[in-house]
């Protein structure tokens, strides 16, 4: 009987646990693209810059999901337009890996991928991430980063203004010694310093400036085929 209700209370207690975060994740502004056919791809957990589902990240995402990848894409203007620490950020993320991954029986893996602010925030989520989600991470994908974020979306900033104030991206991004990691930028782009890398690394240089000439499908191509297999 005492092991009966030890095993009743463990299950109360794991279904509180699963319906707290399926709250969590439901709370997200997020956009959601399930895969059309059974697919091998990994999921795409995909993070916009700080102008959110704009034109170049709302084709990024149709373009992922039209080569067949499941994609949970974040709203960065919607969940950063609070400050965030990178460990509440990194718990939202994972939860979303987690849901997802059940809901779509995804379990090919996950890439990483973030624009313009996402990829500021990237590589402090991925820091942060529970041991067994960052096992889950094949790549992260960097598109034009900053040198500096403090998780938080800044009028300045969407007005073309440099933040050379927060935390060190780059040294962030030093600390990822166990994940391929790719960096895009446009050939218009000058100001990231990648001397200041010290862990290996791919990168790919694009036509166009910090929107890539909006050729959203294009990008998303060079980034498949770059992917580390």
């Amino acid at each position: 009987m005492i092991l009966l209700r030890r095993i009743i209370v463990i299950s109360l207690l794991l279904a509180g646990m699963a319906t707290t975060a399926q709250n969590r994740v439901a709370s997200l502004p997020t956009m959601v693209k399930a895969p059309a056919s059974a697919t091998t791809s990994p999921l795409i957990l995909y993070i916009t810059g700080d102008g959110g589902m704009k034109k170049f990240s709302a084709n990024m995402i149709t373009a992922f999901n039209q080569k067949n990848y499941p994609v949970v894409a974040l709203n960065a203007l919607k969940y950063f337009w609070n400050k965030k620490t990178p460990q509440q950020a990194a718990r939202d993320v994972a939860d979303l890996i987690t849901f997802y991954q059940s809901q779509w029986s995804s379990h090919d893996g996950v890439i990483l991928v973030g624009y313009s602010l996402g990829a500021d925030v990237l590589s402090f989520i991925y820091t942060n991430l529970p041991p067994a989600t960052a096992a889950e991470i094949k790549q992260l994908v960097f598109l034009s980063p900053s040198a500096y974020t403090d998780l938080e979306v800044h009028v300045s900033d969407m007005l073309g203004r440099s933040n050379n104030k927060g935390l060190s991206v780059l040294s962030e991004i030093n600390k990822i010694t166990d994940k391929p990691l790719l960096f895009v930028f446009g050939d218009e782009e000058k100001d990231f310093n990648f001397t200041a890398i010290k862990v290996p690394y791919q990168h790919l240089i694009l036509p166009g400036g910090h929107n890539y000439d909006e050729d959203a499908n294009g990008v998303a191509g060079k980034i498949l085929s770059a992917l580390h297999k």
